[in-house]
């Protein structure tokens, strides 16, 4: 049987894994959340935003999976729509299992309990589906100290912890990979030494096609930094790994597949910037940059988004995130 490029359907992508569609903003393909069920615990990697909790938890029960089993739920980064629902989550779940930990680093743990601006900026592009942020108490994290001078070497990975299923040990490793937010990180699941899954978050940008192996700018306003994010690539154009999550949306299956991706973001990364450079020089207006960057971005997609309001105030974000980081526009 011949292994699909691009896995966008909701359900096992191995033996244990789960890719969840959370139909974020009422639609499919807009945001992943990812749960691996084991043994005897289950973890879950980004939750989506408060209003996107219900249907998880419906994922959950439709497919047996224990709300008592959860024994980690895993950061990629602060922003609304990822861990936006970390508090609401963490609330429904301690009441079947009291020991359920949110495993993030300090700087997450911090954004998340400082989330008013945060939801603020989110409302000018996305409106009332930002959902709901509320504060997370202590008790509710495992805080880890992520190691950032490590090489992709599987035996230097920090290990946080390691699961079973059925005769296999798979652990647990998280990384820093900052750029997109300076709190991102990303996790690897090793199976007999091999990356059996990367999670990506929104370190490689986002992926909207379902056949080409294209994805789009995450410059986000206010905390992207081109200079940490191409580093992060840098770093993860070397791991190999059999399948790879991206927040939105998707498995890329393959390790060529998932190294062609990379290679295709770092260079389009340095094209978009390029490009920003461009048009500012050509005329230093955002709604001139906005129109012109449009086409380009388009094409990199085959959702129906060219007329969608969400769409067009993504790719005002984007642009304006690198305009911000090249010294165009203030924070």
């Amino acid at each position: 049987m011949v292994q699909e490029t691009i896995t966008l359907r909701s359900g096992k992508v191995n033996e244990y894994l789960h890719l969840i569609d959370l139909h974020s903003y009422g639609t499919s393909r807009m945001l992943s959340a990812f749960l691996a069920e084991f043994d005897d615990c289950s973890i879950l990697f980004d939750c989506g935003s408060s209003l996107d909790i219900k249907k998880l938890l419906k994922y959950c029960r439709k497919n047996n999976i224990s709300l008592s089993s959860f024994k980690y739920l895993i950061t990629s980064h602060h922003h609304f729509d990822h861990t936006g629902g970390m508090w609401l989550l963490y609330q429904k779940l301690k009441k079947y299992n009291p020991t359920v930990k949110i495993l993030t680093n300090q700087m997450t743990k911090a954004l998340l309990n400082d989330f008013e601006d945060h939801l603020l900026r989110g409302k000018r592009t996305y409106g009332d589906l930002v959902g709901e942020m509320r504060p997370i108490e202590e008790e509710a994290f495992r805080i880890i100290k992520l190691i950032s001078s490590f090489s992709t070497n599987l035996t230097e990975f920090q290990i946080m912890d390691r699961f079973y299923t059925k005769n296999s040990e798979i652990q647990l490793a998280i990384f820093p990979t900052p750029g997109h937010t300076p709190d991102h990180q990303s996790s690897i699941l090793i199976n007999k030494n091999n990356i059996e899954f990367i999670f990506f978050g929104e370190a490689v940008g986002t992926l909207y096609h379902t056949t080409k192996l294209l994805t789009m700018p995450v410059s986000m306003p206010i905390y992207y930094s081109h200079e940490d994010y191409m580093n992060s690539i840098k770093i993860l154009k070397k791991i190999r790994a059999t399948k790879a999550g991206f927040g939105h949306f998707g498995v890329v299956n393959g390790e060529d597949n998932i190294r062609d991706l990379i290679l295709e973001h770092e260079s389009f990364m340095k094209e978009f910037r390029n490009l920003i450079i461009k048009f500012y020089n050509e005329k230093p207006e955002t709604k001139y940059i906005v129109n012109k960057i449009m086409p380009i971005l388009i094409k990199r997609t085959d959702l129906t988004i060219e007329d969608n309001p969400v769409f067009k105030g993504i790719v005002l974000g984007i642009v304006y995130g690198m305009m911000i980081d090249l010294g165009y526009r203030k924070a």
